[in-house]
């Protein structure tokens, strides 16, 4: 049975309104490409039904036009390309396919180089190329196979049935999908094919409608991952953890071996050793002259306890070694258990679950 959404804990609501905003900004950024893709391919429907040419402009163009000549599409800069036949590799074929997606690359295939770049222009008679050195070149619908586009580079070749050397069009890549499609609809106009070039954008159009993007589900608090963090986040904040860490232990600095504090010891072997071969474990004591016995004082021993207590509560101190805690207390020449003497002092005053201090045995 799912939990409602109130009770919930506050991570799991605020992880579930995040991964619903992300989802619907994803969704809203789709559904604007797929309506701009939408709107193209309507237009060009629209244009392979009923566009016939422009009649301007007729001046400044690479040509003279006929009377009866218009203008499909101008092109300001493109390239004049040429194919080897012997060393061209992977070339397009011909044909009357409406290329509706842009071509970014830019190197040319092997067996393809460019020879100059001018001004080029397509009218429902030919399509022409002239550059300000002179190069010159035409390619009129009669006689042609048909034009070929590159799938991956925006050129296409003009492939020709006079024999003579396989020649294209390179175009800006922001230019590729008007110019390709004005090129093929000029070509099919002029062969009569232009209900085919119309059918296909209508099978385009209706194939893209059905690719709408679908909205998304909304996500519950419940869905939440069980660490309540994306795995992105869960890096960084293990990147966080560790560069405090870092900080934290450059700023204690390193431990001290002359100032550390030496371990106590449990054995019983230590209590021939001279008082002072062995330093007191507790700062602050005043120590023994050699051979005279420790004083039998409680409050003595008390304080002795408890600084070993704070000692094993606090761990690591600033420049000094780690503190173990005893296995036994010595009290003079009494020996009594370390640990519930420990505990006892860590009980606050007055509790009455706090056991009496052991006595030393």
């Amino acid at each position: 049975m799912a939990i409602p959404a109130s009770a919930q804990p506050a991570w799991r609501i605020r992880w579930a309104e995040r991964e619903n905003d992300r989802r619907r900004c994803a969704y809203d950024t789709q559904v604007a490409a797929w309506q701009r893709h939408h709107d193209h391919l309507a237009r060009l429907r629209i244009e392979a039904a009923g566009f016939l040419g422009c009649t301007q402009p007729r001046a400044g163009l690479p040509v003279d036009l006929d009377a009866d000549e218009v203008v499909y599409r101008v092109l300001p800069v493109a390239d004049l390309v040429e194919a080897d036949a012997r060393h061209g590799t992977r070339l397009p074929v011909p044909g009357l396919t409406v290329a509706t997606d842009d071509a970014a690359g830019r190197a040319l295939p092997r067996g393809v180089r460019a020879l100059d770049t001018g001004m080029a222009v397509v009218t429902n008679h030919r399509v022409a190329f002239s550059s300000g050195r002179g190069w010159r070149h035409e390619w009129r619908y009669a006689d042609l196979v048909g034009p070929a586009h590159h799938p991956e580079v925006p050129f296409t070749l003009l492939h020709a049935t006079d024999g003579r050397r396989l020649a294209g069009l390179r175009v800006p890549a922001a230019a590729t999908v008007n110019f390709r499609f004005y090129l093929t609809l000029a070509f099919a106009a002029a062969i009569g094919e232009r209900a085919a070039v119309t059918a296909q954008l209508e099978a385009l159009l209706a194939a893209h409608r059905h690719a709408r993007p679908v909205p998304p589900l909304p996500v519950h608090p419940d869905q939440a991952p069980s660490t309540g963090l994306r795995a992105e986040r869960r890096a960084a904040l293990a990147a966080a953890v560790v560069a405090v860490a870092f900080v934290a232990l450059t700023a204690a600095g390193p431990a001290s071996p002359e100032g550390a504090d030496p371990p106590y010891r449990a054995d019983e072997s230590a209590r021939g050793a001279s008082a002072a071969a062995t330093p007191n474990p507790v700062e602050g004591a005043a120590p023994t002259a050699r051979g005279e016995p420790a004083a039998r004082n409680p409050g003595a021993a008390t304080s002795e306890a408890g600084a070993l207590a704070a000692a094993t509560r606090g761990g690591v101190t600033r420049g000094r070694a780690p503190v173990r805690a005893p296995e036994v207390v010595r009290i003079g020449d009494a020996v009594a258990p370390a640990a519930p003497l420990l505990r006892w002092l860590a009980c606050p005053q007055g509790d009455s679950g706090a056991s009496a201090p052991p006595r030393p045995g």
